[in-house]
C-alpha cells in the first residue's frame, strides 16, 4: 500500500509546480507519468507556448536545446523489474557486483517531482561542439594532462594510452560524434564557459579543495541530476526502456555491442543516427554513458528528496548513465546505474547539458 504522508506530499508538489513556474496566467499541469508520446509532445508545446518559447531552441553553438516540462514519475525499478533484471543477468558473464546493483540500487523505486522546466540536449555534447571551446579558450584537457586516455590515473605512464583523448577516443570520429576520452572535470569547465558564452549564470565554482560546486540559483548550463537524467530518458515511460520492454527493439534506438561493434566499425556513432525517445531526445539509450552531476552512493535512492533531488551532498565518485556502445542491452535501461571517479576518462564515456529556461 502506498504511504499517505508521501502521496500528501506528492500532490503539494504538484501544485508547487502551478504556483511558482510562471507569475501571471495559469500554468499547464505537470506531467505525471505514465503518459505516452503523444502527450509528451503536447507537454512540451503546452509549457513552450506558456513560458513565450519554442520546444527547442539553439544556442550559438548550435547546439539543439529541448525544452521539457515539470513533472512527475517513479524513478528506479520496481520489484517486478529487478526480478527481471535479475534473471536477464544470469545469461551474462558478470561480477558479483553487477547483482548488487540490481538488487539494491535500482530496487528502492521511489516517486520523484520536478517543481521546474529545463531545456536538455538533444544529443550528447559533440566532439565538433567541444572544439569550438578548445579553439576559443586553448583548454587542455585533464586527459592530456594527465597522459592519456582509458584510464583513471592522475599519472598515466601507459605509452599506448597517450594517444586516447577527445580528438582520438580509439576510433575513427567526426565533429557529429558524442564527445570522449574526457573527466568530468573538463566536462565542467565547458558548461561555465557555455554559460558564459551565452550570457548566463555559471553553475558551478572551485571550493578549497579543488573540486566542484554548485551554485544555488545558477540557471546557466550544467550537468543533469541523475533525477532529470532518467525523468528525460524515459519521457513518460514506465518500462525497461524509453519505448517499452522489448529488448529486440533496442537494435532502433541505440548504438550498444550488438550494434557498435562491428566488423567494420568498433565504437560511438554519430549522435541521432538511431530513433528518439518520446520527448524528441536522442541516444538517451546507448551510444555513451553520460555523466551527471550526482555524486555516487549505493543507497542514496532511501534518502532521496521527494521534490527536485540533487543527490548526496558529499561523496567520491559521480553517477553515469545510459550505457555505451562497448556495454550490454541490460546496461541501456532506463533505470541502470552506473559510476565513475571524477577524473576517469574513456571512449566509453561522454554527456549532454541541461539549461534553465530563457523565454523569448
Amino acid at each position: 500500500m502506498r504511504n499517505p504522508l508521501l502521496l500528501l506530499r506528492s500532490a503539494v508538489a504538484l501544485l508547487l509546480i502551478a504556483a511558482t513556474a510562471c507569475a501571471g496566467a495559469p500554468s499547464p499541469p505537470g506531467a505525471v507519468a505514465p503518459f505516452d508520446a503523444v502527450q509528451a509532445r503536447n507537454h512540451q508545446a503546452a509549457w513552450a507556448k506558456h513560458l513565450g518559447t519554442t520546444v527547442e531552441a539553439k544556442n550559438s553553438l548550435g547546439m539543439a536545446m529541448i525544452l521539457l516540462p515539470p513533472g512527475e514519475f517513479q524513478m528506479g525499478s520496481s520489484p517486478e523489474q529487478v526480478a527481471f533484471a535479475l534473471e536477464w543477468l544470469k545469461r551474462i558473464r558478470s561480477a558479483p557486483a553487477e547483482n548488487r546493483r540490481l538488487s539494491d540500487e535500482e530496487a528502492l523505486q521511489h516517486r520523484v517531482v520536478l517543481t521546474q522546466p529545463f531545456r536538455i540536449g538533444r544529443t550528447e555534447v559533440t566532439v565538433g561542439q567541444f572544439r569550438q571551446f578548445v579553439e576559443a579558450t586553448r583548454y587542455v584537457t585533464e586527459t592530456e594532462r594527465f597522459g592519456g586516455g582509458n584510464s583513471s590515473k592522475a599519472v598515466e605512464l601507459d605509452s599506448k594510452k597517450k594517444s586516447a583523448n577527445w580528438r582520438e577516443p580509439g576510433y575513427k570520429v567526426t565533429d557529429e560524434f558524442p564527445l570522449s576520452q574526457i573527466t568530468w572535470n573538463d566536462m565542467i569547465a565547458f558548461t561555465n564557459w557555455l554559460s558564459e558564452r551565452e550570457r548566463q549564470t555559471v553553475c558551478y565554482r572551485r571550493n578549497e579543495q579543488g573540486g566542484w560546486i554548485r551554485l544555488s540559483g545558477a540557471n546557466g548550463y550544467r550537468l543533469p541530476t541523475e533525477a532529470e537524467w532518467e525523468y528525460a530518458c524515459r519521457a513518460g515511460t514506465t518500462t525497461h526502456y524509453s519505448f517499452g520492454d522489448d529488448v529486440r527493439e533496442l537494435d532502433h534506438f541505440a548504438w550498444y555491442n550488438r550494434t557498435a561493434e562491428t566488423r567494420e566499425q568498433k565504437g560511438a556513432r554519430a549522435v541521432a543516427s538511431k530513433r528518439p525517445n518520446p520527448f524528441g531526445l536522442y541516444d538517451m539509450h546507448g551510444n555513451v554513458w553520460e555523466r551527471c552531476q550526482d555524486f555516487y552512493r549505493p543507497q542514496a535512492y532511501a534518502q532521496s528528496a521527494l521534490e527536485d533531488p540533487e543527490g548526496p551532498a558529499t561523496g567520491m565518485n559521480r553517477i553515469a548513465r545510459g550505457g555505451g556502445w562497448h556495454y550490454l542491452d541490460l546496461h541501456a535501461r532506463s533505470a541502470y546505474r552506473n559510476n565513475y571517479s571524477p577524473i576517469f576518462r574513456t571512449g566509453n564515456a561522454g554527456f549532454r547539458v541541461v539549461c534553465g529556461i530563457s523565454s523569448r
